[in-house]
């Protein structure tokens, strides 16, 4: 027969643990003095479990290594005095916390201690130039598509080219941060939103629905003809952001090298803010929300430190690039001959655009306020309607005499053609705004938002050009 061995326990009394506290151990001490502070209780709660035997407690605590000060690693002591004040007496007067602040909004831009003067320049320089290359690819594209027998109107190429860009440049929006932000911006803003144009979309719908070059049709087939140029604009650009971000996801990645993302490659500075809350920057629910560069990563309880990317060499290069630009189009145009053809139809608007994709972005600040992010894009919408007003008196004033004569009337014209194609057309966007419809989570917002845009856009026109055409009447004095 084999023998088992049976191990003994040692048995102790019930006054030993009664005893423990006399001894020399330090923590037993601290123990002893925390639950004799802790205030006593005669009820159970139903889903409490009865307290333990001496007996129990007794062989637990010797079959376990009791452990001194001189042993404990000092971050495990840190650890045992800060749970030690947890449990100290709760009559004890103890300071209020300061209320937590709320976590970031998905949209919310990155706080301005981490902007520089001299990025935010770089920031709105960028756009000079990107809002004159976006307004001359529209003109591009609309007298490329104006041809007999088109089947769809010129815009739709604009609209469609646009949103392209603008999905591109989102699906790739960490990359292009990475090398430098205002590249994004000079992307989207600045190309992307000044091809696209909310403005003549607007006013060539009216025009649809008013049958303003007096087509042999009825009245139900304006409504129809009104109701299609509109569709197919919303349908084209939402259809087209969509290929960019495909396309996005089949071109191969920028090359690492190029991205300024670690700190370590950069140059950066370490800045430390105060918190009293642990919160990381919410990730986006879709690729216009991802995080950028100049956000922050992390946050951590009592210190919070990031780094900022100071590139002041680039900042300078972008704003310099966006001024010669812009002295480059304003020598050409006035030493151009007066009998070109690309001088006043070209030129002109290329020196109204800046100001038109500036004031836009400069509004774009109104969409992350707390009452309108992820509902209703103020700073967008404002743009929008600004520039519906402002392309509907400028057509209107196209097709009034002028009471100067011929040679006031032709810069009259001029001047409002570059409005409505470099100002007006930069200054709206239809890129952005298929973006934000797609952003907002609620419905009852996304079609308060769309249609609130599409509808009142449409009234102005009526209002300004249909009203002005009823009461004086229409002449052909100007082109476009």
């Amino acid at each position: 027969m084999t023998a088992v061995l049976v191990p003994q326990t040692r048995q102790h009394t019930p006054g030993l643990i009664r005893a423990l506290p006399e001894t020399s151990s330090p923590t037993a001490t601290n123990a002893s003095h925390t639950r004799s502070q802790l205030p006593p209780t005669n009820e159970m709660t139903p889903t409490s479990h009865p307290p333990p035997s001496d007996s129990t407690l007794s062989q637990h605590l010797h079959n376990q290594p009791i452990p001194t000060m001189s042993s404990t690693p000092p971050d495990r002591v840190d650890r045992m005095r800060s749970r030690s004040t947890v449990s100290e007496d709760p009559e004890r007067f103890r300071p209020p916390r300061s209320p937590s602040p709320t976590p970031p909004e998905d949209n919310a831009p990155p706080p301005k201690e981490e902007v520089t003067k001299l990025r935010l320049g770089a920031h709105y320089a960028g756009l000079v130039l990107a809002s004159m290359i976006g307004c001359l690819i529209r003109l591009g594209l609309e007298g490329l598509a104006e041809y007999d027998g088109k089947i769809i109107f010129a815009l739709a190429w604009s609209q469609g080219v646009g949103s392209g860009i603008m999905g591109l440049a989102l699906a790739r929006k960490n990359e292009i941060i990475g090398i430098y932000p205002p590249i994004y911006t000079f992307l989207t803003t600045g190309i992307a939103g000044s091809v696209t144009t909310f403005s003549s979309w607007m006013l060539e719908g009216y025009l649809a629905f008013s049958n303003f070059d007096n087509y042999n049709r009825k009245g139900l087939h304006d409504t129809v003809d009104g109701v299609a140029y509109s569709l197919s604009t919303m349908g084209i650009a939402i259809a087209s952001l969509h290929f960019g971000e495909h396309l996005a996801s089949v071109l191969p990645p920028l090359p690492r090298s190029w991205q300024r993302r670690d700190a370590s490659h950069s140059q950066g500075e370490e800045k430390t803010l105060p918190t009293t809350t642990s919160a990381t920057t919410p990730s986006s629910t879709s690729s216009s929300r991802d995080n950028d560069s100049t956000r922050l990563p992390s946050s951590s309880i009592g210190l919070r430190t990031f780094t900022r990317t100071a590139t002041p060499l680039l900042d300078l290069i972008f704003i310099s690039t966006a001024f010669l630009a812009y002295l480059l189009i304003l020598i050409l145009y006035y030493f151009a001959p007066s009998h070109s053809q690309w001088r006043h139809p070209v030129l002109f608007p290329l020196l109204l655009s800046p100001p038109g994709a500036i004031l836009r972005f400069f509004l774009a600040r109104l969409n992350v306020h707390k009452r309108n992010i992820d509902r209703f894009p103020l700073g967008t919408f404002l743009a929008n309607m600004i520039a519906t007003l402002l392309i509907s008196g400028s057509y209107a004033a196209q097709r009034r005499p002028s009471a100067s004569g011929p040679a006031g009337g032709n810069v009259r014209c001029n001047a409002l053609y570059a409005i409505q194609h470099g100002f007006c057309g930069c200054l709206s966007t239809v890129s952005t705004f298929v973006v934000e419809v797609r952003t907002i989570k609620s419905w009852k917002w996304k079609w308060f938002y769309v249609g609130g845009s599409v509808v009142l856009g449409h009234v102005f026109v009526l209002a300004i050009v249909g009203g002005v055409g009823w009461d004086k009447g229409y002449v052909p004095v100007c082109k476009g």
